[in-house]
């Protein structure tokens, strides 16, 4: 997709009075409403991560929208008439996201291609939920145009996990599996979605982001429910929602009851640390936390239904707070990381242990069931879904190392030919690079403190 300017969003800052807590701006430093009340009306109906990736697929879309939209030899804009927003996204879907659309009929088929970015999926819920928000916010006075108004829903849809959100892939392993699917109502349905894991190679990345820490210095909270993220596998929300009691439910002193997506609040899965990680949370709790703590007691005398992580405020710590702190370290470790891929570097790495250290087939399977349990899949053909992509990613790592030797090994050869020595066999290294940008705006201020609260 090609690389353009784009609307962005800045939080509150501390301090400063205002009735929202997050504002989109638009290109040139302005607010852009629309955006804004997207958020904020999402923000009570799902979770804030979601929000955050909905509002980081839709800002370059306005940007574009902008500038670059064409209807009927105008500029479309984003209160425009159904038709006409209908164009936009088509054209946004064929020129920026390198689809294929095919006429189908009252809806219109997306077809991914291998240049297609690989947020269609969410960037076609994202847009078609901020005018379900618009309209419902009495914005948008015209009918939903990323809506089939032909489509009749002919069977009762089970609903999914996530709410006000599309059912994940089966192979997700995140919801209960279906005997019949319901056909979207989306006018723009995708018509070749396949899930993929992602297959995080870099098997030192935990640890090139604590050295980043450290170099940063991060506050002791954040390295704990860094440490967390890649020795568990638990979502980042599924963390920050840990209490006091959720330690105190399980027997074994490195295991804490967590939710699971879907599991509305309930604990019906556990997670284990490290005791390193376990001396670092307890340490956290008993000093750090208690600077902004309402109360100043320790671990041991703290109530079960006590927030294991709090904001420098002493409320909750919420996803954005962390997710802030989190750019900063990875921006300073040359990475570009979401968290949620901790998660899947926590599958990745799990799979590879149970290979490595496994003697028979028998104690294979055994493993693979393990883990299985202990994710909370739903489906268990989700780990299938990564073993075909690991298998695949084994034998790319292999047919690297191998040309690498064969390139170094030809080198030699011809260096030495003429002296006719021996020539050995070189050693394969491997490197892993990623890179990160970041900006920090100083005029944030001024400007909230403009708003009216």
């Amino acid at each position: 997709m090609e690389v353009m300017a784009s609307f962005f969003h800045a939080y509150c800052p501390e301090g400063v009075n205002s009735k929202y807590r997050l504002i989109v701006f638009d290109d040139k430093k302005e607010a852009f409403i629309p955006l804004t009340e997207f958020y904020h009306d999402q923000f009570n109906r799902i979770s804030e991560s979601s929000v955050i990736a909905y509002l980081n697929t839709l800002e370059p879309f306005f940007y574009w929208l902008k500038y670059k939209s064409y209807y009927k030899a105008r500029k479309v804009s984003w209160d425009d008439d159904p038709e006409a927003v209908k164009e936009a996204v088509r054209q946004y879907l064929i020129e920026q996201m390198n689809c294929k659309i095919r006429g189908r009929d009252g809806h219109e088929g997306v077809y991914l291609t291998s240049k297609s970015s690989k947020t269609v999926q969410l960037y076609l819920s994202a847009i078609k939920g901020f005018y379900k928000t618009m309209i419902r916010l009495k914005k948008y006075t015209q009918a939903n145009p990323l809506i089939d108004l032909e489509y009749k829903d002919s069977v009762s849809e089970q609903p999914g996990e996530r709410g006000n959100r599309p059912r994940m892939p089966k192979a997700a392993g995140t919801e209960e599996p279906l005997s019949f699917r319901k056909q979207t109502d989306s006018y723009f349905k995708i018509i070749n979605e396949e899930w993929v894991p992602e297959i995080i190679g870099d098997w030192d990345l935990p640890y090139r982001i604590y050295q980043a820490g450290d170099t940063q210095g991060w506050r002791l909270r954040d390295e704990v429910i860094t440490r967390f993220m890649f020795e568990t596998g638990a979502r980042i929300s599924e963390i920050l929602e840990l209490t006091v009691g959720d330690y105190r439910k399980r027997s074994d002193i490195h295991e804490l009851a967590a939710t699971n997506k879907g599991s509305f609040k309930r604990r019906i899965k556990f997670i284990r640390i490290s005791p390193e990680t376990l001396k670092l949370l307890i340490k956290y709790v008993n000093s750090e936390r208690r600077h902004f703590a309402s109360t100043q007691v320790k671990f041991n005398d703290l109530p079960d239904g006590e927030p294991l992580f709090l904001s420098t405020r002493g409320t909750p710590y919420t996803y954005s707070a962390f997710y802030s702190n989190w750019s900063t370290i990875t921006k300073n470790a040359g990475i570009k990381l979401n968290p949620h891929k901790a998660r899947h570097w926590f599958v990745t790495s799990m799979l590879r242990g149970i290979y490595e250290q496994s003697e028979t087939a028998a104690q294979i399977e055994d493993k693979k069931k393990q883990l299985i349990e202990y994710m909370k899949w739903r489906d268990p053909e989700t780990l299938s879904v990564y073993e075909h992509y690991y298998d695949e990613q084994k034998f790319r790592d292999l047919h690297e190392k191998l040309q690498e030797s064969y390139m170094q090994r030809e080198k030699e050869y011809f260096k030495s030919a003429k002296k006719r020595s021996v020539v050995k066999s070189p050693e394969i290294l491997m490197a892993f690079e990623l890179k990160s940008s970041d900006e920090k705006q100083d005029w944030l201020n001024e400007f909230f403190e403009g708003m009216e609260p």
